[in-house]
């Protein structure tokens, strides 16, 4: 008993000095153009105290507490896990655990593997609304899934949990797909509900509000030419430092932003009005209806011309 107590010790005195130190990134991304492909669920209820396995997996682990509280070390970093709150650990590092998990503890589990393409280069941001059309391309980004918390939408979590873990263990055509899907949209409201707070304070809160702010004066003047003087005025902002902001909290500049949202107010027009090419170029501001047509291909990917036949028009 004496020796596992100075090992207990000692462990603890090994961690404490590695959290000092952090030097490997610990967290598990998603890709918009994949789904998270589900090998298990499950939920377990420990009558005693509980030392989780030492294990290396070569998948990611969802955890979340509804009960008590759980104690996990990943790769030297130790966290507990208390009464509805969540942890994501990641594929290809150690987990493990010391005593430290009260009895009466209860989690629900969901073991997945996350899916990327690795000829593609995802982009770091996630997308603002631009474009009422996609194409793959738009796909192309990646998103990181809070590690380890809490919020008001774990409140739900338990009930949504206990749903999928009964459909889990129910035989269905395409089971697995779709306890995958359900599964995604579960992280997704997750990384929403974690990134974006109901407090307008908070750092998303404020990126919200920037982004919000130029995207609604882009969307009211997506039929002229960009002016960053103007914009600049509307919100009593000096243009160096919100182009640099807009372009760090998006991935991209103002004027790309804009751009695109000309390019959707031409696939609005080109889908519910009459007129041809040249008209929308006009409409929109664009001299050149060549340039225009330029532009559109740049940003989506074919000519005007060639785009229009996607679209159903009533007669």
């Amino acid at each position: 008993m004496h020796i596992l107590f100075l090992g207990f010790i000692l462990d603890r005195n090994r961690l404490a000095a590695a959290r000092e130190v952090p030097d490997i990134d610990n967290a598990v991304y998603l890709t918009a153009d994949r789904m998270p492909l589900v090998r298990d669920i499950g939920w377990n209820r420990t009558a005693s105290a509980y030392t989780h396995p030492d294990r290396l997996l070569d998948y990611d682990v969802f955890l979340f507490v509804t009960k008590g509280s759980m104690q996990v070390i990943e790769d030297e970093t130790e966290y507990f896990v208390g009464e509805k709150e969540h942890l994501f650990l990641k594929s290809g590092l150690r987990h493990w655990g010391l005593p430290g998990t009260e009895p009466g503890t209860s989690w629900y589990w969901i073991h997945f593997r996350s899916v990327a393409d690795d000829k593609i280069t995802y982009k770091e941001h996630l997308p603002i609304p631009e474009l009422g059309l996609y194409d793959p391309r738009h796909y192309e980004y990646r998103f990181m899934l809070p590690k380890h918390g809490t919020s008001p939408f774990h409140n739900t979590l338990e009930n949504r949990l206990m749903k999928l873990l009964d459909e889990y263990h129910l035989p269905q055509g395409h089971g697995m797909t779709r306890i995958s899907m359900q599964a995604c949209g579960l992280f997704l409201d997750l990384h929403q509900a974690i990134i974006q707070p109901e407090s307008g304070q908070s750092a998303g809160g404020k990126r919200d509000m920037l982004v919000g702010k130029v995207m609604s004066y882009l969307s009211l003047h997506a039929d002229k030419d960009f002016e960053s003087e103007r914009l600049s005025s509307h919100l009593s902002l000096n243009y160096s430092y919100l182009s640099a902001t807009f372009k760090k909290l998006t991935g991209q500049s103002v004027i790309e932003a804009h751009t695109k949202l000309r390019m959707n107010k031409a696939i609005d027009l080109m889908r519910n009005t009459p007129m041809n090419v040249a008209e929308v170029s006009e409409r929109l501001g664009y001299k050149n209806p060549y340039y225009f047509s330029r532009v559109f291909k740049k940003v989506l990917g074919e000519a005007p011309s060639t785009y229009s036949r996607h679209f159903y028009r009533s007669d």
